[in-house]
């Protein structure tokens, strides 16, 4: 499986660099402001159980341990549009250059997975063979070659989207094929079966990068580019960041989280401020237009709660980059007294609504 990189442009001469300026850090002792922070999760053989004993060991916060994937939203992940599909050429293979000076026409077929029904928790899906030619400039469908379901456990002490994955192929159809093309359908099929199994064994990427992800985010970090990726991250918080990335390495398969020290210099500080500052600036104006749209249309109770607890965030992260930046934030003070003024008035109105209407 392709790898998600929160560091799009990192490599072994950059990662060596980093490595000497955390080690003259380090030997020097120089006073710290916190880190950098930027981290890279690649899917491995993580099971629940394996990740929950990390965390015991790590002294990392239990609730943040990841759960075990349940078996229907396996099924909809292997088998829904980012799940297995398989595309191969029929006839002699020709590159794009071939085909354009050689006037040659193309025809290959695609294996996808296309969604049939959805009753009572069972799941129905079909395995399509979809043909391209260029030659006579049409598609050709084959709709019948499996059928490929998911049946709930509907058992008394079963768990919430429990269930068993089932395939029935098409035999006949299936046998109607070329050779070659029965071999490329019994390896879709196979693949199915054996990413499910791995699904409900294993702990995704997409599962392992949302805990790292989470974690840093309740450290209150400061988004150091405007695409994300990286994060600036207070030294209070440098015990348990080097906890987090013992746990990252024990992921496997490439995964690693990158810390990078930096000195409290007032050239670091004027970059970490003015970072936290745009951020912030950015994310008052997104509530303040917000909360003007909500006064026009009408607003609920529900609406305003959510309102006052993105910006009780702002509020929480300006107070702890208040302390470790030295009181520079405060240019952000005035938008803040507004967007609360305007929430307050927000919420005097809405006490008249219907709550959660």
């Amino acid at each position: 499986m392709a790898a998600m990189t929160e560091a799009e442009h990192e490599t072994p001469r950059t990662r060596a660099g980093f490595a000497e300026y955390v080690g003259a850090l380090e030997e020097t002792g120089a006073p710290l402001l916190g880190h950098l922070v930027f981290y890279s999760v690649f899917s491995g053989e993580v099971t629940p159980s394996l990740c929950r004993q990390w965390f015991g060991e790590l002294g990392l916060d239990l609730a943040r341990c990841p759960q075990a994937s349940r078996p229907c939203d396996v099924f909809e992940r292997v088998t829904g549009p980012a799940g297995v599909r398989r595309k191969y050429s029929l006839g002699e293979r020709q590159t794009r250059k071939q085909r354009r000076t050689e006037g040659a026409k193309q025809r290959e077929a695609v294996l996808m997975i296309r969604h049939v029904s959805r009753r009572d928790g069972a799941i129905a899906r079909r395995l399509v063979r979809e043909v391209r030619d260029e030659e006579r400039v049409a598609l050709d469908y084959e709709a019948g070659l499996a059928l490929i379901e998911f049946s709930p456990d509907d058992t008394p002490a079963s768990d919430p989207g429990s269930g068993a994955l089932r395939i029935a192929p098409n035999r006949d159809a299936i046998a109607a094929l070329p050779q070659a093309e029965q071999a490329e359908v019994v390896a879709a099929l196979a693949e199915v079966r054996d990413s499910f199994e791995r699904g409900r064994r294993y702990l995704s990427g997409d599962k392992l990068r949302a805990v790292v992800r989470d974690y840093i985010e309740s450290f209150s970090p400061i988004i150091m580019r405007p695409t994300g990726g990286v994060y600036f991250v207070g030294v209070q918080h440098a015990q348990m960041l080097g906890a987090l990335r013992e746990l990252v390495g024990r992921f496997g398969h490439g995964s690693n989280l990158n810390r990078v020290p930096i000195a409290d210099q007032d050239e670091m500080r004027e970059m970490v401020i003015a970072a936290f500052i745009a951020r912030a600036d950015t994310e008052l104006q997104k509530l303040a237009d917000e909360i003007a749209k909500a006064q026009q249309s009408g607003v609920t109770t529900a609406v305003v709660k959510a309102l006052w607890e993105r910006f009780s965030e702002l509020q929480k992260a300006a107070a702890e980059h208040e302390a470790v930046l030295s009181g520079a934030v405060g240019d952000t003070e005035a938008s803040m007294r507004m967007v609360e003024l305007q929430l307050t008035g927000l919420l005097m109105g809405a006490g008249t609504g219907e709550e959660g209407r």
